[in-house]
């Protein structure tokens, strides 16, 4: 038995130019730190997922043929951090498409969110997400962190490593990551005695 957790970063901007480049370099420099977890990133940028059309849910366990690596990189995380933007107070189609090509992978883990815009650094987005967590029976945890892409306009990832915004990027980032931990660690062992029943 594996005795790191297992993080499955999800970025979820495919737009040309996409500015949250920056904010997921951001977050895996800093989870590159931490000695408690592994963690991969899935870009959907690079997972050519068709828009959902199947006949039969995937809460019944059906997976398209297309979504089987998509499936099996998500079944393997014990947690989700999600990148995403806001846009039109809401989130990429892209993001909503992978979600809903899954279900069972999704269930009894726990989800964070980074979310980044303009003034409002996205937080109505991630209010919006996690409605659909909880209808995927994830756990949202409540720590997030929030990222502004003006400049001037605090947090934000290119200010100087000794400014406030950094500080408040530092502390958000270490509640949020340790939160998630906390219930990946308490939801896998869950998860296993259910396997086997």
């Amino acid at each position: 038995m594996h005795t790191k957790t297992h993080i499955l970063v999800i970025f979820g901007s495919t737009r040309q130019g996409r500015r949250g480049e920056v904010v997921t370099n951001w977050l895996m420099d800093r989870l590159a730190t931490r000695t408690d977890i592994t963690f991969e990133l899935a870009d959907l940028r690079d997972i050519p997922l068709p828009f959902f059309d199947s006949p039969t849910s995937p809460v019944y366990g059906h997976i398209a043929p297309e979504a089987e690596h998509w499936a099996a990189q998500v079944d393997r995380a014990e947690g989700f951090i999600f990148v995403t933007p806001e846009y039109n107070f809401g989130y990429p189609a892209v993001l909503k498409n992978a979600i809903d090509h899954l279900y069972l992978p999704w269930t009894h883990k726990p989800a964070a969110i980074v979310n980044y815009g303009g003034f409002s650094a996205g937080y109505r987005v991630a209010e919006q997400l996690r409605q659909v967590f909880i209808e995927l029976k994830m756990v949202p945890i409540r720590e997030q962190v929030g990222i502004s892409l003006v400049p001037g306009v605090v947090p934000n990832v290119s200010d100087p490593p000794d400014s406030p915004s950094k500080a408040f990027l530092d502390r958000a980032f270490n509640g949020m990551i340790n939160e998630l931990l906390w219930w990946a660690t308490a939801l896998t062992p869950a998860r296993e005695r259910d396997q086997q029943k």
